[in-house]
């Protein structure tokens, strides 16, 4: 369980850090024990994190702002507003929550609020109480009346339904663009351990690459990797069950008889909560639960970047973004001094501009000096500096100090209930 030999990594949530944390219990446990017992220090764990802001381990738009604009651009898109307008079964759902809940649209966070109110076994109102999982999720084509002979209507799943369809529509909306973008970076970490060991004279290692490399993220983390893989190895009206897994494992082939399927030497197996879908990738035999695996790599090379992804936004905004005003304004002056007399207008421009500055500087230089006579509005340095830090320290104690927690001690160690991992 120590580096190289395995890499942990997590984001820094604390239920992502437990459910690595348990699975490598699962996994180290008698041999952690041992170590712990015979007060062996190399029992420590260690654990690879970063700004929680700033991480990859899902789709993070605060750190690539075209991902916002990707994720407009599916919801814009024909195919999803013919789905989401027309389709008989959205309409009567749409119309059963405005009638029930006053809601005209049904909100992103409609999902977490119905599976939190069932999976922790409080009361569900009356017009949802109707759920008994024979339903289960439904696929795009499903567009009629899913009452059933006992008049169940199904109106839980079939709200938790729409509403995962809706979330999920972007992660395959033109070829995965969205969620390729957003994964990228990920995608990336993930074949630097791959790349090693398939091809060690291109991308030799310094260390030799783990043997078990451990991502502990999200059901938001898995889903849309699994969209970047092509549309038939998940189906986008699914979500990630409570503690989900998937497994890349790597397999060295010494089979001479099974070299011919396996050219690079190397097969990869895709499982997934158990089921393998290696053969559901393109470019991967049917009937064989490995593939070669530099059709996996042909697959997210592509688009496993991080610094070189592009994140720049292409749209204008109705507004005009900041780019766009500058460029306006660079063309009004260029256009305004290349006029006739448009120099000594410039000139004239600056002189005003100028004389104005002067005039207001010393209109409040004139009152800081007649207070500063007068004793009033100063306050001494010290006597700043020691009010400023004893409420920084207070609000340090609460963790709330403008809004900003205390900061993260980063290069920590870790030995560490499951949501969701890829390995």
């Amino acid at each position: 369980f120590q580096e190289p030999n395995l890499r942990y990594r997590a984001d820094d949530e604390q239920r992502t850090l437990m459910s690595g944390q348990i699975l490598l219990r699962g996994l180290f446990g008698p041999e952690l024990l041992s170590s712990m017992h015979n007060d062996d220090e190399s029992t420590v764990i260690r654990l690879h994190t970063g700004d929680y802001s700033k991480d990859v381990l899902s789709i993070n738009s605060a750190i690539c702002p075209r991902l916002d604009e990707l994720q407009q651009e599916a919801y814009g898109s024909e195919e999803f507003r013919n789905w989401n307008e027309t389709s008989a079964e959205v309409v009567e759902v749409r119309r059963f929550v405005k009638e029930e809940l006053g809601l005209d649209v049904i909100p992103s966070s409609m999902l977490d609020c119905l599976m939190t109110t069932i999976c922790t076994d409080r009361t569900l109102p009356d017009f949802v109480n109707d759920y008994d999982g024979s339903l289960g999720p439904k696929s795009w084509a499903v567009d009629q009346d899913q009452t059933n002979a006992n008049g169940n209507k199904f109106m839980f799943e079939r709200i938790a339904n729409y509403a995962i369809k809706s979330h999920n529509f972007p992660y395959q909306y033109n070829n995965g663009a969205y969620a390729k973008l957003g994964m990228g970076p990920l995608w990336k970490e993930i074949v630097s351990n791959i790349l090693p060991i398939v091809d060690s004279v291109n991308h030799p290692s310094s260390t030799p690459p783990p043997k078990m490399a451990l991502f502990s993220g999200h059901d938001t983390t898995l889903m849309p990797i699994l969209a970047t893989l092509g549309p038939d190895v998940w189906h986008a009206y699914e979500w990630a069950p409570y503690a989900s897994m998937i497994l890349i494992e790597i397999h060295e082939v010494i089979d001479s008889d099974r070299k011919s399927d396996f050219p690079s030497g190397f097969a990869f197996r895709l499982i997934y909560n158990g089921d393998v879908l290696t053969s559901k990738m393109d470019g991967c035999l049917e009937d064989s639960e490995l593939c070669d695996a530099q059709i996996l790599l042909d697959r997210v090379l592509p688009f496993a970047k991080f610094e070189d992804r592009n994140c720049e936004l292409t749209a204008t905004s109705p507004e005009g973004g900041f780019e766009e005003k500058t460029k306006e304004m660079k063309t009004a002056a260029e256009t305004l001094v290349e006029s006739p007399g448009g120099v000594l207008v410039v000139i004239c421009i600056v002189l005003v501009s100028a004389a104005l500055g002067s005039l207001l500087t010393i209109f409040f230089m004139k009152r800081y000096l007649q207070n500063a006579r007068e004793g009033k509005g100063l306050i001494s340095l010290g006597e700043l500096s020691m009010t400023v830090l004893e409420e920084y320290d207070d609000a340090y104690e609460k963790g709330d100090a403008d809004g900003r927690s205390k900061p993260t001690i980063y290069g920590a160690t870790a030995v560490t209930d499951p949501e969701n991992e890829i390995i």
